[in-house]
């Protein structure tokens, strides 16, 4: 019920941050160009979609990990799950300011900071 109860807060406070930079506070936060695209207004749907599928994979690969590596699942996960945040951070991208891949970034944090410690500890709980 952890699991779930993590990736629901972290959409929720994910939307709640797009909504008040974009709608009361006015910002355009716009998405790097990518795949030919330019860059672009962000959308709810990409928001709530990579706030989602992103920690439902790692859900199910810490899952697995702790069906065939139970004593360090959490380990590699973990390391994994931390690897695949900074290295999804927007560091550069075509079409956005600095601003603007500070508070990407910063949508990227904040899914990071619901979803791991709440999966990491829920693994520790079963090691």
């Amino acid at each position: 019920m952890v699991r779930p109860a993590a990736i629901g807060i972290g959409l929720l406070a994910n939307l709640a941050y797009v909504i008040v930079l974009t709608d009361i506070a006015g910002y355009d936060l716009r998405t790097p160009a990518v795949f030919g695209q330019p860059a672009q207004s962000i959308l709810i749907s990409l928001v709530i979609a990579s706030s989602v599928i992103p920690p439902l994979l790692g859900w199910g690969l810490l899952e697995l990990l702790e069906r065939r590596a139970p004593r360090r699942a959490t380990a590699i996960w973990g390391t994994l799950a931390v690897l695949v945040l900074v290295g999804g951070l927007p560091y550069n991208g075509a079409g956005v300011t600095p601003s603007d891949q500070l508070l990407l970034a910063l949508l990227h944090l904040i899914i990071g900071a619901a979803v791991i410690p709440a999966f990491v500890i829920t693994s520790l709980r079963r090691s």
